[in-house]
């Protein structure tokens, strides 16, 4: 019995979230201030069980993604479990830690140097310091104290923050790099000459695809509900008279993160929509070439007879039809919900 391959100029695929990944820091770089003076004096002092407002969102979509991120790992373990050639399986092994480091890098830059800018900068360096410094842990009474993730510092509430961004980004590229690889390994095929077995196995190639469009929309879903979660961590302790435009901003970079996380996903996504309608075409047409004349076959039944029916504009329209909700969210403002 063949086993699946996927030819390698395929996981080329894998360069294009690569590059919105670069399109992103770029952006954040050169075109966003690195540190935003936002006056500390918008934060209520002596408001410490507002602080704890946040941080449970905080935890609770940590927590939530965290678990989350598993389930693509867990579904690509699978798929490579199965009878694979051994160079594709090398490939998507590789790839999967190329992503991996990719997503590290911010996180090694930071330890490397004090001076590397946090993500939190953009919303407000001092406002951020100032309202989560106000939070205690349990364990930490000094800061030379230290609780299950290192030292506990100036502001223990502040390392917390810290110490589960580095381990959410890690996890995170880890679920991004395993949708990715998932997605391109949908292209996978056996050498065969038989029309009906081909066609058996582009459409377990259409569901194992929409099951990884699923999976990415729930990493992308909740992944933005993660974002959120820290982004509005200050707002209960903003004052309520420079509230609404402090939210303002938070709404405006929530949406430009969504907008990168939408494009991540589809980066991946569409080309392989593509490449599978154009062989399902293909066959199609092979089947009537071989099934008889045209006035005799009919594309449309043979397709819907096996469950390949659907084209790029329906599966373009599923991906859109995905991301879309959360970018209006998020363009409409979630303070509702979160703040």
């Amino acid at each position: 019995m063949s086993k699946s391959r996927v030819k390698p100029r395929y996981f080329a695929i894998a360069l294009l979230p690569v590059c919105v990944f670069a399109i992103h820091k770029l952006i954040q770089n050169q075109m966003i201030a690195n540190e935003l003076d936002v006056p500390v004096n918008f934060v209520l002092s002596g408001s410490s069980w507002q602080e704890a407002v946040g941080r449970f969102r905080f935890l609770a979509a940590s927590w939530f993604f965290l678990s989350l991120a598993l389930l693509p790992v867990a579904v690509l373990f699978r798929t490579l479990s199965r009878p694979i050639e051994k160079n594709t399986r090398i490939a998507a092994i590789a790839i999967v830690v190329a992503i991996v480091f990719l997503a590290l890098v911010p996180t090694i830059q930071k330890h490397m140097t004090d001076q590397s800018p946090q993500i939190y900068h953009q919303i407000g360096k001092a406002v951020f310091e100032t309202a989560l410094s106000q939070g205690t842990l349990p364990a930490c009474s000094g800061s030379e104290d230290s609780w299950m993730f290192g030292k506990c510092g100036q502001a223990p509430v502040l390392s917390l923050f810290n110490r589960i961004l580095d381990l959410v980004n890690a996890m995170a590229g880890l679920a991004i790099g395993s949708l990715i690889v998932g997605m391109i390994l949908c292209l996978g095929r056996h050498e065969s000459q038989d029309i009906e077995a081909t066609a058996v196995e582009l459409a377990q190639n259409l569901r194992h695809m929409r099951q990884q469009l699923y999976l990415s929309s729930l990493v992308l879903t909740f992944g933005m509900f993660f974002a959120a979660s820290w982004m509005y961590w200050p707002l209960p302790m903003i004052a309520e008279s420079e509230r609404a435009a402090y939210s303002a901003l938070l709404n405006a970079s929530a949406l430009f993160t969504g907008t990168y996380f939408c494009l991540l996903m589809l980066s991946y996504f569409l080309p392989v929509a593509v490449l599978l309608d154009g062989r399902i075409s293909n066959l199609a047409l092979a089947a009537r070439n071989q099934g008889g004349t045209d006035q005799t076959f009919d594309i449309d039944d043979w397709r819907s007879s096996h469950k390949l029916t659907e084209g790029t504009g329906d599966i373009i329209r599923a991906g859109f039809a995905l991301t879309a909700p959360i970018l209006a969210a998020f363009a409409g403002g979630i303070s509702p919900i979160l703040g």
